[in-house]
């Protein structure tokens, strides 16, 4: 089973100065990771939504055309 929070990978080399200290912290690299698949589900989720405000435009459209018609329309 996977743990639910992620392990926190971190070292620090003690003895070198701060300027250049070995780092490795894996956390910047999941927030990154983590923010850019967010991205990319947020574009998607965009592109989906534009195309069903197309369809709908499309709908409403084509609705109007159908009333306004000689006729109009007849209930089933």
């Amino acid at each position: 089973m996977r743990p639910i929070q992620s392990i926190d990978l971190t070292y620090y080399d003690v003895k070198a100065p701060k300027a250049n200290a070995e780092v490795y912290d894996f956390r910047i690299r999941q927030t990154e990771n983590r923010r850019q698949r967010r991205i990319r589900d947020l574009e998607h989720e965009n592109a989906l939504l534009t195309a069903v405000l197309s369809e709908t435009s499309d709908e409403i459209a084509r609705l109007r055309k159908l009333l306004t018609a000689p006729g109009g329309l007849r209930p089933i």
